[in-house]
């Protein structure tokens, strides 16, 4: 493997509105996201889930993320909720469909 495919990574966003936005209610999002070397899913009910799927990945080719960033994926790492979301950050299956802490 070269160094370019080392340090790159592939993932498919599918996302879809659910319910759109009506009066002060805001639309309701959901898709997943998979990373393709991987096969690693998670389900989304937020857009915000898309970033900390892929906050570790960034951070393990040693990319600096801000404060924001660096906040949501210690979040997520400890199954807290997601910033901006009320629903838990759990949805991540494996390949085999099996449950990603």
């Amino acid at each position: 493997m070269d160094l370019l495919e080392f340090n790159t990574h592939s993932f498919i966003v599918k996302i879809w509105l659910e319910e759109p936005a009506e009066g002060n209610r805001r639309g309701m999002w959901r898709g997943h996201i998979t990373h393709v070397p991987s096969g690693e899913r998670c389900y989304l009910k937020s857009l915000w889930q898309i970033v900390a799927f892929i906050a570790p990945y960034l951070i393990a080719m040693g990319v600096k993320l801000n404060i924001v960033l660096r906040v949501q994926d210690w979040l997520n790492r400890r199954g807290q909720d997601q910033i901006g979301d009320q629903q838990p950050s759990s949805g991540c299956i494996d390949r085999k469909g099996y449950p990603v802490d």
